[in-house]
């Protein structure tokens, strides 16, 4: 609520306590919350008047804003913000990017259901419930194979964290373990491979389109997917060899 709406809520409060002329549903509630008491009963109209007229200009101004606006979600499983519900210009509906994935943001909310997420938004963020660090921890863990997975993350990060430093640990750790487990260790490589390069993929795809928004050069997303078919060429190649190996013992 702007500062200026506060100031006009305040000045109509102000004159209808000095004209003694109130608001019937909300005198008849600050009465009856001061049991008779009328100075008591002035008090709590204020809080009730100034309430109820915020509710009025919040309703006016939705109202206002739909003329030329409307609301949209991503219903995307995968993406960071599904079902965050945003307001958005009506012409960009179905062109405008989410900031959770990059795709387009084409799934119109009706505005019930638009104002029951807002006003579940305003309750959470009024709680002020306290989340304990070891829950954050084990959310990020339990989450962090789906992020990866659905490209929910920096194309770069993805690329040197999981990619190349990632995947040299676990070939490492797969090789040192095929003397005890065989060729059934190299299936979590693959795993871990394919999760990895999926990632990659899917998050440079989500790159080159807000990189073409921006009327800016994807080179580097063109680049993430040479990489990705030649690791793949690489890994069945390797694979190959390594049971042609195990053939000839």
């Amino acid at each position: 609520m702007s500062t200026d709406i506060d100031k006009k809520i305040a000045s109509i409060v102000r004159k209808e306590l000095k004209s003694e002329n109130y608001d019937d549903d909300c005198w008849l509630k600050a009465f009856k919350k001061a049991n008779g008491d009328e100075q008591k009963a002035k008090v709590f109209y204020i809080d009730l008047r100034t309430n109820d007229l915020k509710k009025q200009a919040e309703k006016e101004k939705r109202a206002e804003d739909l003329k030329t606006n409307t609301h949209a979600q991503c219903g995307r499983p995968f993406c960071v913000n599904r079902y965050q519900v945003v307001l958005i210009p009506k012409k960009s509906l179905g062109v405008q990017l989410c900031e959770g994935c990059g795709n387009t943001l084409d799934q119109k909310v009706n505005e019930k259901s638009a104002l029951k997420e807002i006003e579940q938004k305003k309750f959470k963020t009024t709680s002020g419930q306290n989340i304990q660090s070891n829950k954050q921890s084990e959310k990020i863990q339990q989450n962090i194979v789906e992020k990866i997975w659905w490209g929910n993350e920096t194309m770069s990060s993805i690329f040197w964290i999981y990619c190349i430093l990632g995947g040299l640990i676990v070939g490492f750790i797969s090789g040192a373990l095929t003397a005890y487990f065989g060729s059934l260790i190299l299936i979590v490589l693959g795993i871990y491979i394919v999760w990895a390069n999926t990632g990659l993929w899917r998050s440079s795809e989500k790159f080159k389109k807000l990189r073409i928004k921006n009327n800016q050069a994807y080179g580097w997303a063109t680049a993430a997917k040479v990489y990705v078919v030649i690791s793949y060429i690489v890994s069945i190649s390797q694979l190959g060899n390594f049971l042609r190996e195990i053939d000839k013992l």
